[in-house]
């Protein structure tokens, strides 16, 4: 973690032995070194101010001047964590088969892993962990999220998440597993209909897709659903590969960066596709981010492929992960996406040309979520302040008593059946 700032500490320096053999005024970040000295040397409690502490303020302080979600630091651990993800390596963990996120100081379940032990306990995307075994989630990096939720096999992990839309956390007892990772599922959803999953775009994806459409069709599929619900992306290549496999030619992105002075990044399709002919719908929702945009805006504007569900998450960016000097590493935002029509995916995302199940801002119903829940604990502990304001607490116990959670009748997903009944009508 001491990368990043010594790099800038030491510019500095060179900065400033610079500028006293010549005319030319001292650099303003000279301001920053002289205030981090000023502190070592003056400040009350400067025993405490240890080197990782200045470093780590340092990296957050500028990145939260910046105020990019996406651009990010990565400890060392983190760093080669990611990397071997993005890599296909480490294919296997113990855990509750659940990708995290920290946003806004909160960890976010991502997207549960098809027949993980976090979905068998009815864990869901947009879910909040607040605790873990009744340890506050408040204030943990990511790095620290996950190897708090992790652990032995067989062992039992509480998390206590709120929902999205409710009001009330709750508890939910997760027996923990060996997780094996892979990219790409596939199966035969019916007679003639070939289903495949993308969890994830990593550099066995399209490999991994390949073989699935060879092994569906000897199987005697005549046409595909393509899964991208809860894929929160990965690597621009492995998406352009994936495109490339169902469009004969033209563009699958452009990528652009303002401060190129209106170069564009040009990404095609490769020409060496292997199931041009093959009908197909993709699936979409909330949750499908980053390079599963990429793919669904590249098909839908190509007519390749119908696309249902609900609108995607809307990160429509393209990142660079930097490796630091001392193993840690940047992940910062470079250019934004666009669809090969010039749609605009950041902040906005793929709307389905069949939109089935109900459209959530993930981000709003987490924020009024915990806002809410905040203002129930503050009216639990002041209820008995609140004589004379009779009307107040009833509308306060009326709200915090709301009922919003959902029924517990059997799960149907309705966007996988009317993907069957959509390619029913291309492949019949």
């Amino acid at each position: 973690m001491r990368a990043f700032p010594f790099i800038v500490l030491s510019m500095i320096g060179v900065l400033l032995l610079s500028a006293c053999g010549s005319d030319e005024p001292p650099s303003t970040l000279a301001e920053t070194e002289e205030v981090v000295e000023q502190l070592r040397e003056l400040f009350i409690d400067r025993a405490s101010l240890t080197d990782d502490d200045l470093n780590h303020a340092a990296i957050q302080g500028i990145l939260d001047f910046i105020d990019d979600p996406y651009t990010s630091y990565l400890a060392p651990q983190r760093f080669t964590d990611f990397t071997n993800s993005l890599n296909g390596a480490g294919q296997s963990f113990e855990g509750i088969g659940a990708e995290v996120s920290v946003r806004g100081g909160q960890v976010m379940i991502v997207g549960p892993l098809p027949g993980s032990p976090a979905i068998k306990a009815g864990v869901q995307p947009g879910d909040i962990v607040l605790e873990v075994d009744g340890q506050p989630t408040e204030g943990l990096d990511l790095l620290e999220a996950v190897e708090l939720i992790r652990g032995p096999k067989d062992s039992t992990v509480v998390l206590t998440i709120l929902r999205a839309g409710s009001l009330r956390p709750q508890d939910i007892s997760v027996v923990r597993d060996t997780i094996e990772l892979t990219s790409v599922l596939a199966r035969m959803q019916q007679d003639g209909v070939g289903y495949i999953r993308l969890n994830s775009f990593d550099v066995v994806t399209v490999s991994g897709m390949v073989q699935a459409i060879a092994d569906l069709r000897a199987t005697g599929a005549e046409g595909l659903i393509l899964d991208l619900r809860n894929n929160t992306g990965g690597l621009v290549n492995a998406a352009v590969g994936v495109v490339s496999e169902f469009v004969e030619e033209g563009l699958v992105c452009t990528g652009c960066n303002p401060n190129d002075e209106g170069d564009e990044d040009l990404h095609r399709v490769s020409g060496n596709g292997s199931a041009y002919d093959l009908p197909m719908v993709v699936l979409v929702n909330s949750f499908s981010a980053s390079a599963s945009e990429i793919v669904a805006g590249a098909l839908q504007d190509h007519g390749r492929a119908q696309i249902i569900g609900t609108t995607t998450f809307g990160k429509g960016v393209m990142n660079l992960l930097l490796p630091l000097e001392t193993g840690s590493g940047l992940y910062v935002t470079v250019a934004r996406w666009f669809t090969p029509a010039g749609q605009v995916i950041d902040g906005i995302g793929i709307t389905p040309d069949i939109v089935v199940g109900a459209n959530l801002d993930v981000q709003s119903a987490q924020r009024l979520g915990t806002l809410t829940q905040s203002l129930c604990v503050a009216f639990e502990d002041e209820r008995d302040n609140l004589e004379g304001q009779e009307l107040f607490a009833e509308a306060l116990e009326g709200l915090c008593t709301l009922d919003v959670t959902n029924s517990d009748g059997p799960f149907t997903d309705e966007q996988l059946d009317r993907a069957v009944s959509e390619l029913r009508k291309l492949i019949d």
